[in-house]
């Protein structure tokens, strides 16, 4: 069922046990409304940003907003908002340098005094509270430096090769040595930090970051779930002391790590990683209708007090189910829902077994029928009447609104699909996002596009081109301006990243800036196109594609194309491209990876050189 979409309309559904009452701490939405109402009232303001599946978020909920005093403190002296960064990625980009829980102060006209990470016990945060009260009745609340920055006046000017070098500079400087990976907790959020090193490796024969990738993928290996197959979100201090949290998102970069690290290397454990990955997301996290539940919990409700969650995940999978299987949140995401998909068809690639690509079709088919709009833009979540039903942690505001990670992430995945069955109706979605994209979220002045739809909002904290969200949007604007051979799009691409990437901002991200590397490898080193011109049902045509789609190039876009560009030949045959050259017609499956490896930057210098 297709949806109407209105940027004015607002759909607020609560599904907590929070309720307006002395007893609960009396949460808001992020809306106009809040902030109003703070700034009327001279109240301060409090954002306890976080998700369901977050170990230490229910317990601060658990065990600090439901303490006596905190409530009454809260609700008496705070304006208090609470967000789904989930639900609202446009909010959880805004505060994901605090992680979660991010517990945000805020003056009553929106200005940040501080923020901070992570669970607070009952005593220490009323202290904390009864601090920020006295400060502001005192008038002694100051800015804080480092409140989320907001869009940049101007574009960045210069190469993007500058902005590149800075990029890799700063991942390189925080890659952890000994153990791979980056920082001492060893986060499987996304990929791309990762797959800029494999990238780096094949582009430019790079052997240091090929074999720092592939040590990275190693040591996550060892953070899977040898039993159901999943991959663990977090480990600390060594890659198997893991934190029993399981996420989508983890899913979803562990299906593109291996992926890669499958194709470089060739190492069948690699595979392996793929198979427990896809086991766990269809036999515990895939909905009724195919697509993918949010979280699973670290939460299991019939441990023994004598078990710890530990001891369970010791135990083989009837002594599991035996006790019970943790909590899953239900919630369906459309965000990291398009990573899943797009890693399931990069394993497809990689191994060449179409489950892989059967699991992804489904779910993205689910995804367009039921929340792609008359705009074309992608809703990121919608209600289920097993939401309904099921106590929340948090609350969770359903919106009207399009979100920059919902369309960049689904626009990608209905590219990669699109390569993958060379059916046509995805390209037609992936055309359909990108025009919503534009419609909706698009600076027309200095390029870049917003993280959400523009609201009251926006007046009182400002509003924020993500700069990892913008990269990802730029990668999927450039291929698809590959695909449709058009200039306008491809010049997008390049206009949101120097939109974002001003050289503060990409100090201050740090190593988050793993899309900023992919998407900037990508247009600094240009395309591979692979142009099958044949009937698509022929067995010859079919097999040429085939070949293309086993490659490793993660720039590149195949389709078959008609006659007209390249000649009909009277039998099938592959053109590989890019803007400098073209390959000579191929129509041996067996040739084309040699020929595609004559289109790596570190190749054609070479040849460039002797000539």
């Amino acid at each position: 069922m297709k949806r109407k979409s209105s940027l004015l309309a607002l759909f607020l559904i609560a599904f907590s046990s929070t309720c307006i009452a002395a007893e609960h701490v009396q949460w808001r939405s992020w809306e106009a409304d809040a902030f109003a109402e703070a700034k009327k009232r001279k109240l301060p303001i409090l954002v306890n940003v976080g998700h369901e599946g977050c170990t230490a978020c229910r317990m601060m909920e658990e065990n600090t907003y439901s303490n006596g005093e905190v409530i009454a403190l809260l609700n008496d002296h705070f304006i208090a908002i609470q967000v789904d960064c989930e639900a609202r990625p446009d909010i959880g980009e805004r505060y994901s340098d605090w992680a979660w829980p991010a517990t945000a102060f805020l003056k009553p006209d929106g200005t940040q005094v501080f923020a901070m990470r992570g669970s607070r016990r009952p005593g220490d945060f009323k202290n904390l509270l009864k601090r920020v009260i006295e400060r502001h009745q005192a008038g002694e609340l100051r800015t804080d430096d480092l409140a989320p920055y907001g869009a940049p006046k101007v574009a960045r000017e210069g190469p993007l090769a500058d902005i590149l070098a800075q990029v890799r500079e700063q991942l390189d400087d925080s890659f952890d040595q000994d153990r791979g990976g980056w920082g001492q907790a060893k986060v499987l959020e996304y990929a791309e930090p990762s797959l800029q090193l494999f990238l780096r490796g094949h582009l430019h024969d790079d052997k240091i970051s090929e074999r720092r990738a592939v040590k990275t993928a190693q040591g996550f290996l060892a953070q899977m779930d040898s039993v159901w197959g999943g991959m663990f979100y977090a480990s600390f201090g060594r890659w198997d002391q893991v934190v029993r949290e399981l996420r989508l998102e983890s899913q979803a970069a562990a299906l593109q790590l291996f992926a890669d690290a499958l194709q470089t290397t060739g190492d069948a454990r690699f595979a392996r990683g793929l198979d427990g990955i896809h086991r766990y997301l269809t036999g515990m996290m895939a909905s009724p209708r195919g697509t993918f539940y949010a979280n699973q919990k670290d939460v299991v409700a019939g441990l023994s007090s004598g078990m710890s969650v530990d001891d369970y995940y010791e135990l083989d999978d009837e002594g599991r189910r035996v006790i019970g299987v943790p909590f899953i949140d239900r919630a369906v995401y459309t965000d990291v829902n398009g990573r899943a998909i797009t890693g399931l068809v990069r394993a497809f690639e990689a191994t060449g077994e179409a489950r892989y690509l059967d699991t992804a079709v489904r779910a993205a088919k689910v995804l367009v029928d039921e929340r792609q709009t008359d705009d074309g833009w992608m809703l990121q979540f919608e209600a289920d009447q097993d939401l309904r039903t099921v106590k929340r942690v948090r609350r969770v505001d359903v919106t009207g609104y399009p979100y920059l990670r919902a369309q960049a992430q689904f626009g990608l995945a209905a590219l990669a699909l699109f390569q993958a069955t060379g059916e046509e109706s995805w390209h037609v979605t992936a055309n359909r996002v990108a025009d919503g994209l534009k419609k909706t979220l698009l600076d027309t002045e200095l390029g870049g596009f917003f993280g959400g739809a523009a609201s009251e909002v926006d007046a009182v904290v400002g509003r924020r081109k993500p700069l990892e969200d913008n990269a990802v949007a730029a990668r999927f604007v450039y291929l698809l301006g590959v695909l449709n051979k058009d200039d306008d799009l491809r010049n997008e691409a390049e206009r949101a990243i120097r939109a974002v990437a001003s050289p503060e901002i990409v100090s201050r991200e740090g190593r988050i800036t793993g899309n900023l590397a992919v998407a900037l490898e990508l247009i600094t080193s240009g395309y591979v196109e692979f142009s099958v011109v044949g009937e698509p049902d022929d067995a010859r045509a079919q097999a040429l594609i085939a070949a293309a789609r086993s490659i490793y190039e993660p720039r590149k876009v195949v389709h078959f194309e008609k006659p007209g560009r390249y000649p009909d030949r009277g039998y099938p045959a592959m053109y590989i491209c890019n803007d400098d050259q073209c390959s000579l017609p191929i129509s041996d499956p067996t040739t084309v990876a040699t020929q595609a490896r004559q289109f790596k930057p570190a190749v054609m210098r070479k040849v460039a050189a002797m000539r």
